[in-house]
């Protein structure tokens, strides 16, 4: 969307110059056409929204001479005599402009307006189109532009304006159109020097006409420059040339017979993007694309149309990238991305499309992805901190820049800047403190299931229990798994004749073996290493929270049995524990309180993933 800004300077002092041409009619009036001093109108813009300062990276500005007719229509006055416009007449009048700028070797002519006349006040000819004098230049740049004027008249036939006029036309041959969808003309460092060639052929084809005698007029000064900024305040200058009709030979402006003609105006206009659209705010949208729709982009050069990625593709810059490097080696996709961001930049594009090309361009990349990996897919993947700085380690910083990360969130883009990774990392060291005591007793509790040795298991096992009615060295067991003798696990029937600890609570001496009750029975660590050797366990699983634990500390974990156990298959084992003891354990099918939907919805917690093969084992 273009946004057009009418400027203002004040000039401290107003004088007024006429710089007059002579027409001789056939009634033997006078018509003269007179240019007024040019002045100037300011008027401020200010940074984007969300952004600080203007630092000449957020616009592009291109200037655009029109003129404005305020005058009668000849043919109202009854005048029915016109000669064949375009002809070289008695009186001819011109305003050329030269703009240059330096830093991107950029100059060239341009017509502002011209008048042709013959005897009579019917023959005449006024041409006043508008034009672009520059196509669009990013604001950094833009600013250096300067533009000086000459009005040139002549009285008689002796100088030839008209020529000159069609000279400087035909060597400003420079392609600059109005935005997105027609295609843009864009100047740079690099687009520059197309420009430059091009009107180098075009100067070479078509040389000035040279004066041919004294009897002419001309005035030539330099304009204030289109646009300044510094810090919050940015403006932009409008210069106006009033221009009058004089009849009856009259230089007095004042005089009832001065009408004016029309206002001549040269006006920067800005524009945050060349290639997005921009939401109500004025900042670009770089949501929904992709590097092939923003590579078709169509640009125009005075080499002719091309679309985006040809133009970086064709570039001769020693920095050209590859646009298709090897999407899964980091090294290559950031040096590619280094190369694209430094020849975009001296092609002439500023930070927002500079910055939404480079993050299509990276979104085929793996890296890329992880690095703008959302906050709430680190939650709910429970991803743990050392993933997470894994991740946050390839930020891609030989290319981009904080500032780059903030733009691209400007825009719409799904990135994270550094606030967003400390707000991630934060969030999973916190959730890692909460793992930190299941991990602890994993790691006790796996160590004694691995152990072979039923004395040994006994001695692991024994400081790792508590029950708040036994103490030490007892557990509350639970079995939700079935009957698959856990019972005679418990209680071989051997007599002994050391009578049984008061806290089991099955009889070892009986002849038939009591059931478990379903709210579990305490039983001693000698018990429960029993209970595992007897299980003959093979396979186990990391350990995961408890799903829906109701605020308990509970993990759960899987496991297998050896041909030959009690139970056949294997099942899930779940653990409750309170200041680093097991305070009960159960034994579990893996789908009891829908243990295996969660390992679905959450692949990965706390640092434990289970592989659905390992469930097909148990079914």
């Amino acid at each position: 969307m273009t946004i057009r800004h009418n400027l203002s300077i004040k000039f401290s002092s107003v004088k007024f110059i006429l710089v007059v041409g002579t027409l001789l009619s056939g009634c033997a009036s006078t018509r003269q056409i007179v240019l007024d001093h040019p002045s100037t109108q300011v008027s401020q813009f200010q940074p984007l929204q969300g952004f600080q300062v203007i630092d000449g990276d957020d616009y592009y500005v291109r200037l655009i001479s029109e003129f404005d007719f305020k005058g009668e229509n000849v043919l109202k006055n009854g005048c029915t005599n016109m000669a064949p416009s375009y002809e070289k007449g008695d009186l001819s009048a011109a305003l050329i402009y030269s703009v240059r700028n330096e830093a991107l070797k950029f100059s060239r002519e341009a017509t502002g307006f011209l008048y042709q006349a013959t005897t009579g006040k019917c023959n005449f000819t006024f041409d006043a189109k508008k034009l672009y004098l520059t196509p669009w230049i990013r604001l950094d740049s833009g600013k250096e532009t300067l533009v000086d004027y000459n009005f040139y008249t002549n009285a008689n036939s002796d100088v030839d304006v008209s020529g000159l006029v069609g000279n400087v036309n035909a060597a400003s041959n420079l392609l600059a159109l109005t935005g997105v969808g027609m295609g843009v003309a864009i100047m740079g460092q690099v687009a520059g020097q197309w420009v430059k060639s091009n009107q180098q052929a075009a100067t070479a084809a078509a040389a000035p006409v040279p004066h041919q005698s004294v009897k002419h007029s001309s005035e030539s000064h330099s304009l204030p420059a289109a646009t300044a900024f510094l810090g919050k305040i940015g403006t932009l200058n409008q210069t106006i040339f009033k221009v009058y009709d004089v009849a009856e030979g009259g230089f007095n402006l004042l005089g009832s017979d001065t009408k004016q003609l029309g206002e001549l105006k040269i006006y920067p206009e800005i524009l945050p993007s060349l290639l997005l659209k921009t939401t109500a705010d004025g900042i670009p949208d770089a949501r929904d694309l992709s590097f092939e729709e923003i590579g078709y982009s169509p640009i125009k050069s005075a080499a002719g149309d091309i679309n985006l990625q040809q133009l970086i593709e064709q570039s001769k810059h020693p920095a050209k990238p590859n646009l298709k490097p090897n999407w899964n080696n980091y090294q290559e996709v950031e040096g590619n991305c280094r190369k694209l961001k430094l020849v975009m930049k001296d092609l002439g594009f500023n930070k927002f499309d500079r910055n939404a090309v480079i993050y299509y361009f990276l979104a085929k990349n793996g890296d890329w992805n992880n690095y703008n990996i959302s906050r709430q897919k680190t939650q709910g993947e429970e991803m743990r901190p050392k993933v997470i700085e894994a991740y946050r380690s390839k930020n891609f910083a030989n290319c981009l820049a904080t500032d780059d990360y903030a733009v691209m969130k400007a825009m719409g883009l799904p990135v994270n800047t550094p606030s967003d990774w400390d707000q991630m990392g934060e969030a999973s060291h916190k959730k890692e403190q909460l793992f930190t005591p299941l991990k602890s007793i994993e790691r006790q509790l796996v160590a004694v299931l691995k152990n072979s040795n039923k004395t040994e298991m006994e001695q692991q096992l024994f400081p790792l229990l508590s029950t708040a009615k036994n103490g030490d060295g007892s557990v509350l067991l639970q079995n939700h798994l079935g009957d698959f003798g856990l019972g005679l696990l418990l209680n071989p029937p051997v007599v002994s004749a050391v009578p049984a600890p008061e806290e089991v609570s099955v009889d070892p001496v009986a002849s038939t073996v009591a059931p478990i009750p379903g709210e579990g029975v305490i039983v001693s660590a000698r018990q429960l290493a029993q209970v595992f050797s007897g299980l003959s366990l093979n396979e186990l699983s990391c350990a995961r929270p408890v799903p829906d634990s109701l605020g308990k500390s509970a993990g759960i974990l899987l496991f297998t049995t050896k041909e030959g156990s009690v139970r056949i298959k294997g099942g899930a084992m779940e653990f409750e524990f309170s200041g680093g003891k097991i305070t009960r354990i159960a034994f579990q099918l893996s789908t009891y309180r829908d243990f295996e939907q969660d390992l679905l919805d959450r692949p990965e917690i706390g640092g434990c993933r289970i592989d659905p093969a390992f469930l097909t084992k148990l079914h």
